[in-house]
Parts: structure tokens; C-alpha cells; sequence
């Protein structure tokens, strides 16, 4: 299954040492429908929050699928003074997009 994720990070310790810290995944399936999770690291609630507003806001437009360039447009929208969302990076490697976040969760948490 052809899957696209992107890591988002959290801008850290903005006024000594400033650096983004990987926190959480997108990942957006092949569809049909609003085929999309995010997930965070425990911790990260209000950019969990934020994400689930995208996911509400889509529903309640009556948002059906979602369109192409759904992932860059969120990367492109989020601002440097908050964090960044990284390179979009195109996988066939997990069967489903839940087993894909739950790697690049894995990997996140083993390399902080």
C-alpha cells in the first residue's frame, strides 16, 4: 500500500538553545474518504488538539476525500516560531497507515 507521512516537530527551548524536536507523524493512506492519521508522543497534547481540529473542520465541510497536496499544504501552513513539519516521505513498506505511525512513532521515541 502506497503510504505518505511527514513528521511534525515542537520548536524547543526557543530562548536558550532553539532546535525542533520530533514529536509526532501524519500519515495519509490512499483513500477513499479522509484517509489520514496524526499522532503524537504522550506529552504533545495541544499539537494533538490542533490536529484533530483539521480532521473536525474537514467534517464539518462536508469534506468527502481529501484533495492532492493535503500534506503540503499543512506542511507549508505551520509556523517556525511553533515547529516544523519535515520532508514528505512517499513508503510501501507498512501494510496499513496505523502500522506506519505506529513505526515512525517507535523510531521517534528510540532516537530522542
Amino acid at each position: 500500500m502506497k503510504l505518505r507521512y511527514m513528521i511534525e516537530c515542537a520548536l524547543r527551548d526557543g530562548d536558550t538553545n532553539p532546535h525542533y524536536e520530533p514529536i509526532g507523524v501524519w500519515v495519509q493512506g490512499p483513500g477513499p474518504g479522509l484517509d489520514i492519521i496524526m499522532e503524537y508522543l504522550p506529552g504533545n497534547d495541544d499539537f494533538q488538539e490542533d490536529a484533530d481540529w483539521v480532521i473536525n473542520r474537514l467534517v464539518e465541510n462536508d469534506i468527502k476525500s481529501l484533495v492532492d497536496g493535503f500534506l503540503e499544504y499543512h506542511q507549508q501552513t505551520m509556523s517556525s516560531y511553533r515547529g516544523t513539519r519535515c520532508e514528505i516521505v512517499e513508503t510501501e513498506e507498512f501494510a496499513t497507515s496505523e502500522e506506519c505511525a505506529a513505526a515512525v512513532l517507535a523510531k521517534i521515541r528510540n532516537d530522542l
